[in-house]
């Protein structure tokens, strides 16, 4: 789960620029960077979300849709269709090689590292990121499905 502090070296910041649908980009993603990005709820304003944990290197990737019809996420980044927040460690190398694998899919226009002080509400983003996450955990929990009878 998100750390309550926005530490800059905890987080890694990369923004995506594409004409891709979400679902179509997080399965380029999966194919070209071996990785498992899985559809979540939305967040707040029909902003798709997407998570992978890659739990032998001990981070957390979250794939953000960064604009819908009814809101931008982070105003700075108008031009942005994706961030991908990546939390946990996360060398230099490590994020040169994820914007270069991420440029070289079809249809991508750019990726590039966004530096987390340049988003004037980062802090808010992640305590609400980490509201939405606790949210659907709890549901998932309570949710039984119901089991008919033939």
């Amino acid at each position: 789960m998100l750390e309550s502090r926005a530490e800059a070296s905890f987080f890694t910041l990369a923004g995506v620029s594409c004409h891709l649908k979400d679902y179509r980009l997080s399965f380029l993603l999966n194919q070209n960077l071996h990785t498992g990005f899985r559809k979540m709820d939305d967040l707040t304003g029909n902003l798709s979300l997407y998570f992978y944990l890659d739990e032998e290197c001990r981070n957390s990737y979250y794939l953000i849709c960064n604009r819908s019809e009814e809101k931008v996420l982070f105003p700075e980044l108008k031009q942005t269709d994706f961030v991908m927040l990546v939390e946990g460690p996360f060398k230099k190398t490590q994020l040169d090689r994820l914007l270069k694998t991420i440029r070289a899919i079809p249809n991508v226009l750019t990726a590039f590292e966004i530096q987390v002080s340049s988003l004037k509400n980062f802090s808010g983003f992640l305590a609400d990121l980490e509201l939405h996450l606790m949210k659907i955990k709890i549901e998932s929990k309570t949710y039984k499905p119901t089991v008919t009878k033939k």
